[in-house]
């Protein structure tokens, strides 16, 4: 892969958060959790947060603990923060990777060619992982959490790279975004359908993607990552840009503080309430979901910047560091791990069939009992990711597009 070489401690020590914290080549890190100068350290707090409650939601074999899965459909589970909170961390940093290659030099056009390449990267490493280890282009799924990560990244560069949008633009882009999709499905009749349907088939994102990509959807008649619904999902990386824009501007600490808390509230107010006329719902990436989740995201990165960047204390945030500093790594080698153990089929003593990763939590049944033998293994399986990625980080190495 291109440019696919060791970079000087020198040259990283001076980078700022990658727009996606999403990286594929080795690079050299820090290796301490001190802070370091032109980074936003908080969010590589966030960022390492998200992550560790990414390969911990997604790794029980026997089913997800309770208070840990996803909402059925309506409402949100702790699952249903981390996809949104990442795109909204991937907007927030958008500004300092920009103003970090600007200040190199880099012209726009520059920089865009590159957000452009890293994009149908995403793209073809969210479709590889869809199909690994058996691939069937049959049926073959499109969509999915790096597919959307793409599009999105995408839309927001252009937006703020090429139509160079103000603050108070990209606000109405997003206000325009939120009320139109919401007037879509609740007001539009899809072809051959009703007006209104909130349901995983009948919807507007479920009539395109099924008219775009039949066969190549997560479920036989839905997708849970729609097309359409990269629209809303784009929102909540504007929002993080936004953010982004907040944090690094001339603006009194205190200041960005009070507006992150202030703003953090009203949004996750005005989501709860929007929710009683279009449901909290991540399948659809309703409205809601992106002002209440949103909100959320503002409050939690105010503490994380109040607590790391404003009052320094670092102690604890290593294991956040180690996740968060090399995302693409959590993000891909966990799930080819899981997928790995899945394809290998054993046969127990009294011949039943099974796989290594299901039957890596049914030998721990008999000690803690089906679920907590499942939470058993997600935590098992996140330290060990922990530990991998803690030698990278100490031998300084990312993995970066």
């Amino acid at each position: 892969m291109k440019g696919n070489a060791l970079t000087s401690a020198r040259e990283e020590s001076a980078a700022t958060n990658q727009p996606a914290g999403i990286t594929l080549s080795a690079a050299s890190a820090p290796s301490s959790a001190a802070p370091m100068k032109g980074r936003l350290l908080s969010l590589d707090v966030f960022r390492g947060f998200t992550l560790i409650g990414m390969v911990l939601v997604n790794s029980h074999p026997l089913g997800i603990y309770p208070g840990l899965g996803h909402a059925h459909w309506n409402g949100w589970g702790f699952a249903d923060l981390i996809f949104p909170f990442f795109i909204f961390i991937v907007g927030v940093a958008m500004p300092y990777s920009f103003a970090n290659r600007l200040s190199r030099g880099e012209s726009g056009s520059v920089i865009f060619r590159h957000v452009l390449r890293r994009c149908v990267l995403l793209f073809v490493i969210g479709v590889f992982l869809n199909g690994f280890p058996r691939f069937d282009l049959s049926s073959l799924r499109v969509m999915g959490i790096l597919q959307r990560i793409a599009i999105c990244y995408l839309l927001a560069a252009l937006i703020y790279l090429k139509f160079r949008m103000s603050a108070r633009s990209i606000v109405w882009v997003c206000a325009t975004i939120l009320v139109s999709y919401f007037a879509l499905l609740k007001f539009v009749p899809v072809p051959g359908g009703a007006a209104g349907v909130l349901e995983p088939v009948g919807n507007w994102g479920n009539f395109i993607d099924r008219m775009v990509m039949p066969g190549h959807m997560q479920h036989a008649l839905w997708e849970g990552k729609s097309l359409l619904g990269s629209f809303p999902a784009l929102v909540t990386m504007l929002m993080g840009l936004l953010t982004g824009l907040h944090l690094r501007s001339e603006t009194p600490v205190y200041e960005k503080l009070t507006h992150l808390f202030v703003y953090g509230t009203a949004c996750t107010a005005a989501g709860m309430v929007w929710s009683a006329w279009f449901p909290i719902n991540q399948n659809l990436w309703s409205s809601s979901l992106v002002l209440f989740i949103g909100g959320v995201a503002l409050l939690w990165l105010a503490a994380c910047y109040y607590i790391v960047d404003v009052r320094k204390v670092t102690w604890w945030i290593l294991p956040c560091l180690i996740f968060g500093m090399n995302s693409i790594a959590v993000w891909v080698l966990p799930q080819l791990g899981m997928k790995t153990l899945m394809a290998i089929e054993i046969t127990s003593p009294s011949g039943a069939k099974s796989d290594l990763w299901t039957a890596w939590g049914e030998s721990l049944v008999p000690f803690f009992g089906r679920m907590n033998a499942s939470l058993c293994v997600a935590i098992l399986f996140t330290l060990f990711w922990l530990a991998v990625m803690g030698v990278l980080y100490r031998k300084r190495i990312y993995f970066k597009l």
